[in-house]
């Protein structure tokens, strides 16, 4: 029973993706049909990468009950673009986090309070109130909180990863700087009320979170193993270079939104797709590999094209930026294309590698 549960989320995580791609290239000019068009930043955010951090989780702790949390985001994403209901799914999405809060504390009770795990808790806590800020229709408040849920929880994860790295002092107090940073940037934007704005100015949540950005980026591209491992082979170089890449674009990110304070023009609309497209889905190509094994027990099969979707990615962000900055509605369709395009491109890859991996005997690992 438990792996049906773990197939069913890893469908619904893949519809919610399919729903909030055709809706954004719809939103974007382009004939296909969606459902999701006004909501498929939502969708993405909650419904597709909700579901598969709350299933990673799930499958680690291997408690049966968990994968209520990956089922309530799948589901929350569905009820949002084939239901048309926010309000339900903005409550199974709730429920998620709250779900997920209680993997990372049973995790905590049961194992350890390392930081990495008390990071992600309050990742899925920045969930949780990124979802309430979207039923208020504070659509600023909601990306902020869905962005620190998904760069707290790589940020936390990636720091698990460096555990056993001997770190000098000064980079493990600026880890937790950046954490703290983060996280009054999401109580400022999502709990402030503006009639408080003399206390707090209303840049004030982004700009503190922006810097946290920069300074994450450049932690990770300094201390991470990834950014010296690029020039690898196989499937330890592909993580090294999508990591790599992903840590730039949260700089770019960065940069952009702290600009965006300044100039709100294209630099503030690009800023949010850098970091949730730039970095996060190159943390999805680079990690795919590693989680295939531990979610699946499948074991793809290396092959270089793996390394061409995070390009395509890379120019289409580009393009996407020379768009908003010329207003050209008709590059930045394209750009949509190219998001599209790379994610598309990474699926057929991935699934070919495991398919080539299973022929050569070597897709399952054993129990």
């Amino acid at each position: 029973m438990f792996r049906v549960g773990v197939v069913t989320c890893a469908l619904l995580a893949a519809m919610n993706l399919l729903a909030g791609l055709s809706g954004g290239l719809a939103r974007l000019g382009w004939a296909v049909p969606a459902a999701a068009i006004g909501t498929h930043g939502a969708v993405m955010a909650c419904g597709f990468f909700g579901t598969l951090i709350a299933l990673e989780r799930a499958v680690a702790l291997q408690r049966g009950w968990g994968l209520a949390a990956p089922l309530a985001a799948g589901a929350g994403g569905v009820a949002v673009w084939a239901l048309g209901s926010p309000d339900l799914g903005a409550l199974s999405w709730g429920l998620a986090a709250l779900l997920l809060v209680a993997l990372y504390g049973v995790a905590g009770i049961t194992r350890a309070w390392s930081l990495h795990l008390r990071v992600e808790l309050a990742a899925a806590i920045a969930w949780a109130l990124g979802t309430m800020a979207w039923r208020q229709n504070d659509l600023t408040a909601a990306t902020l909180g869905w962005m620190a849920f998904l760069v707290g929880t790589i940020a936390g994860e990636r720091r698990e990863l460096m555990q056993f790295v001997r770190l000098p002092d000064t980079a493990q107090r600026t880890f937790l700087a950046m954490m703290a940073i983060g996280g009054a940037a999401v109580l400022v934007v999502v709990k402030a009320p503006t009639d408080v704005a003399a206390l707090a100015p209303l840049w004030l949540g982004p700009a503190l979170w922006w810097l946290a950005c920069a300074a994450l980026a450049t932690w990770l591209l300094s201390w991470d193993i990834a950014p010296r491992q690029w020039r690898r082979e196989g499937w330890i170089g592909h993580t090294g270079v999508c990591l790599t890449v992903g840590y730039g674009w949260l700089l770019v990110g960065a940069v952009l939104g702290l600009l965006g304070l300044v100039r709100p023009a294209g630099a503030a609309a690009m800023a949010p797709h850098a970091v949730l497209l730039g970095f996060v889905f190159a943390m999805v190509f680079g990690h795919a590999p590693i989680m295939l094994p531990a979610l699946a027990r499948l074991r793809p099969r290396y092959t270089p094209w793996v390394r061409l979707p995070i390009w395509v990615l890379a120019a289409s962000l580009l393009l996407r930026l020379a768009a908003l900055e010329t207003r050209s509605a008709s590059l930045l369709a394209w750009a949509g294309a190219g998001h599209g395009l790379a994610i598309g491109l990474f699926a057929a890859i991935m699934f070919n590698a495991v398919w080539g991996g299973r022929n050569r005997g070597t897709g399952r690992i054993a129990r």
